[in-house]
């Protein structure tokens, strides 16, 4: 009795592990694998977005160019400093710091007429120097320009996803399309197998439909394989797992959308190459507007412990002009130069101008002439599936051969992939077209 009451409680245990190993193991067990999470072109181009090193790059610049432009600002602002200093003899020798006594120390600590310790704070305003106004000019249009690098590397990020979704959506189609032909030659073959057995048909039209339901498997299993790595490819891009993620079938994007895709900027290319323009433009100025005098505050207030000659006093005032006179042609060479730059880009900005148009010129070409054909398509797959409905329905009736069924099939599953890749043709076109005049993937779905 015992016995069996310690078999019940092992009997109960080694139950419930197994329940809890189940339960371990998730829905797999029981056949309910995961479905992939079929992704959208938008969230493509947005993750691809968010995981892009290049694109984190581009941003990482694109900061350094807006704190170059603070720096740049910084030629408005008086600067600030405090010294202390303790010497012995005659200040305004050598004796020790630097090459020329106490030059590197302004204000009153480096008076010649003092002796002993001194401290004091210095300040030092250009008050007017116009080509501190040009650099920061050129500056902010150089942060600019790079704000819209980031949006062109942004549409090349996008383009290169595009093209990898759509080449799986693409393949997704092929496979499915032979998948499809293989499963109503499967049934098929049945009936051919029947009436051979029956002796209504000869063996050879059993084997040519074997051969026939062969070949569509096989390559139903390498778009299959090629569907895989597509994915990926993909994954990579998005930062996610391949088994995690799908694409839809051709026939499922939305040609609607696609061709009332709409921007609402200027292309980043053009934008970049005239903020550049701009940017020379300014560097040129600031060259040529150093040129000008400058005109210069400063003041300095501290403490002196003894002074020679002068009495002591515990501030400065300064107020000057300074104009360069000869720079050893620096300044000449420099302005040249800058214009020079500002000249190419210029040119650089009309090329980009040309390059836009052709491109546009390409893809409405490219978007047209799928439209065209999709629409031709359309008409020619209907009336595939009506020969192949008809085709089989005289083979059932001893009507017409099986060849005619056969051939049948065979275009309509030629039709079916000819039409996937109309679809990816199309979308990659119109989507192309819109990144490259400054569309974003936040407009797409």
């Amino acid at each position: 009795m015992r016995s069996n009451q310690k078999r019940k409680g092992l009997s109960r245990l080694i139950l419930s592990l197994g329940a809890l190993a189940l339960l371990a193991l998730g829905p797999r067990v029981y056949g309910q694998e995961t479905k992939p999470k079929e992704l959208t072109l938008g969230e493509v181009l947005r993750l691809a977005e968010k995981e892009s090193p290049s694109l984190k790059a581009s941003v990482s610049r694109e900061n350094e160019s807006r704190e170059f432009t603070r720096a740049a600002d910084s030629g408005f602002f008086p600067s600030l400093g405090l010294d202390a200093v303790a010497s012995n003899g005659f200040p305004g020798s050598s004796s020790g710091f630097g090459t020329s006594g106490l030059n590197g120390f302004p204000g009153l600590a480096a008076s010649p007429y003092r002796a002993g310790p001194a401290a004091d704070a210095y300040a030092k305003w250009d008050l007017l120097d116009v080509s501190v106004w040009h650099q920061s000019a050129a500056a902010h249009y150089e942060y600019q320009a790079s704000q819209e690098r980031t949006k062109l590397q942004s549409e090349l990020v996008d383009q290169q996803a595009l093209r990898v979704y759509l080449e799986a959506v693409r393949v997704r189609g092929d496979q499915e399309a032979w998948q499809k032909l293989a499963d109503e030659l499967s049934g098929i073959r049945d009936i051919v197998k029947r009436f051979v057995r029956n002796g209504q048909y000869s063996e050879v039209q059993g084997l040519l439909i074997e051969d026939q339901l062969a070949d569509a498997a096989l390559r139903a299993g390498d778009y299959g394989l090629q569907y895989q790595a597509a994915l990926q490819r993909l994954a990579l891009l998005t930062g996610q797992e391949a088994k995690t993620i799908s694409c839809p079938a051709p026939l499922e994007l939305s040609g609607e959308e696609a061709t009332n895709l709409t921007t609402t900027g200027p292309s980043p290319l053009i934008t970049q190459a005239e903020f550049e323009v701009k940017s020379a433009k300014e560097t040129t100025a600031k060259y040529s507007a150093q040129n000008l005098p400058v005109l210069e505050v400063a003041g300095s207030a501290g403490y002196l412990s003894g002074t020679r000659l002068e009495p002591a006093q515990d501030y400065s005032l300064f107020v000057g002009v300074s104009l360069p006179l000869f720079e050893g042609f620096r300044i000449d060479a420099q302005e040249k130069a800058a214009r020079s730059e500002a000249e190419a880009r210029q040119s650089e900005v009309s090329a980009d101008q040309l390059a836009l148009k052709e491109f546009n010129i390409q893809y409405d070409e490219q978007v047209s002439a799928a439209l065209e054909e999709l629409k031709i398509l359309g008409d020619e797959t209907e009336r595939s599936v009506k020969a192949a409905t008809l085709a089989k329905q005289r083979y059932l009736s001893f009507l017409g051969p099986l060849s005619d069924l056969q051939q049948a099939l065979k275009d309509k599953v030629n039709l079916d992939i000819q039409t996937a890749d109309t679809k990816t043709r199309f979308f990659s076109a119109a989507v192309s077209r819109y990144l490259l005049n400054g569309g974003t993937s936040e407009n797409l779905k």
